[in-house]
């Protein structure tokens, strides 16, 4: 099964969640999969957000010491390889799994992105006035949702990172920028590099250790040399001009810019196997680094060319809080 991403919004006063997409369900970008242990409102010939946000609200209201009684998550995947039928069957395990199959709960389907998703609405308070526990959410809400889609985590970072270190690199950002592209968080504290990932520690490092082994490492010039050469022939051909993508909100509230991309970047991946990773501040592009998948090395883009040259005339992009980001 596809591996899915979970997210939980948990500070919310009231059930702002509620009325947020029963507006999208109106404006046709999303649908009402269900609607579940809401018996009360069987009544109801039609069900309007309000009628909703006061059976939660009555819920919430039985325990008097919660203060965020809203349970939202938005579970998602990449495309659309899921079905609305899957995403409800995988919703509803994951609620049973999280401890709230008994509880009032809705899914919507959502459209409006490139990503299918759900969004799931539900209460902490159960109808005796006790509170679902939240200790732990996010690392529980991920772990659950691997096991429904048959991911073993430790199995997956096993496998991840004996192909991982096969890639030499030199420097901490090359190492930290290939776990990222894998999905992994990976920073130092302490005095150790964390490498991280379902809301776990998988590896701690001795950071100054790995900084030393890294440092030694010998760059192949010869290889160097011979990707600059065979960029310089397919610049002749493919356009190495770069336009930025986008990550959009849901309905287009909102765009950032997340990587940049090039026809001449497509092509070095698809024939060569030569990943481009392109490096932004502000907006503007600061340089950017080559994973050679085939060799199994990170070579710095200063190593192979300048940045002037393999990337043509930059875009100006309106300044945005200083990140180097790696496309995925």
């Amino acid at each position: 099964m596809k591996s899915l991403i979970v997210r939980l919004f948990t500070t919310s006063k009231g059930f702002p969640a509620i009325s947020y997409n029963m507006d999208k369900v109106n404006m046709g970008d999303a649908e009402l999969l269900c609607m579940r242990n809401l018996e009360l409102l069987g009544a109801y010939s039609t069900i309007q957000t309000s009628d909703l946000e006061h059976y939660f609200g009555a819920m919430a209201s039985l325990n008097s010491k919660s203060h965020y009684d809203q349970f939202h998550a938005v579970l998602s995947v990449a495309g659309n390889s899921l079905t609305k039928a899957e995403f409800l069957k995988i919703s509803e395990q994951w609620l049973r799994e999280m401890g709230y199959a008994d509880q009032p709960y809705l899914v919507f389907f959502h459209t409006d992105t490139h990503n299918r998703h759900v969004h799931i609405v539900s209460t902490d308070v159960r109808i005796d006035g006790s509170k679902i526990s939240d200790s732990f959410d996010r690392n529980r809400a991920v772990t659950h949702l691997n096991k429904i889609c048959g991911i073993d985590e430790v199995e997956a970072f096993k496998t991840d990172i004996q192909r991982l270190m096969d890639y030499r690199c030199s420097s901490i950002f090359q190492l930290e920028l290939l776990f990222k592209k894998s999905g992994y968080h990976f920073f130092i504290h302490k005095q150790q590099l964390l490498i991280r990932k379902f809301g776990k520690t998988f590896l701690r490092l001795n950071a100054e250790k790995m900084q030393l082994s890294l440092a030694s490492s010998i760059p192949d010039l010869t290889r160097a040399r011979e990707i600059r050469s065979f960029i310089l022939s397919a610049i002749q051909i493919h356009n190495n001009g770069v336009e930025p993508v986008y990550q959009k909100g849901a309905g287009g509230s909102w765009k950032k810019i997340k990587a940049f991309r090039s026809d001449l970047a497509d092509f070095l991946l698809m024939a060569a196997g030569l990943e481009v990773c392109y490096l932004f501040s502000q907006g503007a592009l600061t340089g950017f680094t080559i994973i050679d998948h085939r060799k199994f090395q990170l070579f710095d883009g200063q190593q192979i060319m300048e940045l002037s040259r393999f990337i043509g005339s930059p875009p100006i992009e309106k300044p945005l809080e200083q990140r180097a980001v790696y496309q995925r």
